[in-house]
């Protein structure tokens, strides 16, 4: 993702994310010939709050006759098609739902059980959550990659794995060396990263105003909310007093 792309997520007031909505709705206003049509497809929240999709022909697809937008609540599913709740039925062939995934088990459904029998399910009740996302109290050993409250939303994945792997090997090689049998995040490291890392993710664009996948159930995103460079740093070697060590 471009710098000034990653600025606009995490500053939605900034020129670049008031670029970005230009782009857009100018792409919206150019793109439909039809009034009500248009009015259908314009979102009521601000770009980038939904992951942004890239498309070069979904406007001239959803124009053509044969196509019909609907946005209206869906009442049931019957044996000839949909039925919508003001009681419009569209007779269907096929049906393909699309209806995304469940972005917040990441090692779930797997059972694991962590120190004095924490139960991953039940720590991550509230959310999931981890320490700069690659470990968590009372789960020595138990490091990730991709993990959650990580940057999933705004850098690259790949890079995010790097790094995050570079972070942890340190951790691998002291076990290695016989220097540490045990290594997880400490309870009071995880509480100042989660409070201010909840407190910055509610001012990124994933927060202002729309649901969407990178929510928790309390509406609060579950990514990184600072930049990419805040990232890297973290991420450059780990501060050995964040962690329990035995």
């Amino acid at each position: 993702m471009h710098p000034w792309e990653r600025k606009a997520i995490i500053e939605p007031d900034s020129p670049q994310m008031t670029e970005i909505q230009d782009v857009v709705e100018r792409n919206l206003e150019e793109s439909i010939k039809y009034p009500a049509l248009k009015e259908k497809l314009r979102p009521d929240y601000m770009a980038a709050c939904k992951r942004l999709i890239y498309s070069p022909d979904y406007y001239e697809a959803v124009q053509r006759p044969a196509a019909t937008v609907e946005t209206g609540k869906i009442a049931r599913f019957v044996e000839n098609g949909i039925e919508m709740a003001d009681s419009t039925l569209y007779e269907l062939d096929t049906i393909v739902l699309a209806t995304g995934f469940k972005a917040d088990r990441f090692v779930r459904p797997m059972e694991v059980k962590g120190r004095i029998g924490t139960d991953l399910d039940a720590f991550w009740d509230k959310r999931p959550t981890a320490y700069l996302a690659v470990s968590m109290p009372n789960f020595p050993n138990f490091f990730m990659l991709n993990g959650p409250t990580g940057p999933v939303g705004n850098f690259s994945l790949i890079d995010i794995a790097e790094r995050q792997w570079g972070y942890i090997t340190p951790f691998i090689d002291m076990m290695e060396r016989g220097e540490a049998r045990a290594i997880s995040a400490s309870h009071d490291a995880m509480a100042r990263y989660e409070k201010r890392r909840i407190e910055a993710a509610g001012k990124t664009v994933f927060g202002s105003g729309c649901t969407s996948w990178y929510l928790d159930k309390e509406g609060v995103p579950l990514t990184w909310p600072w930049s990419y460079d805040a990232f890297a740093e973290a991420m450059s070697a780990p501060l050995l007093e964040d962690f329990e060590m035995n």
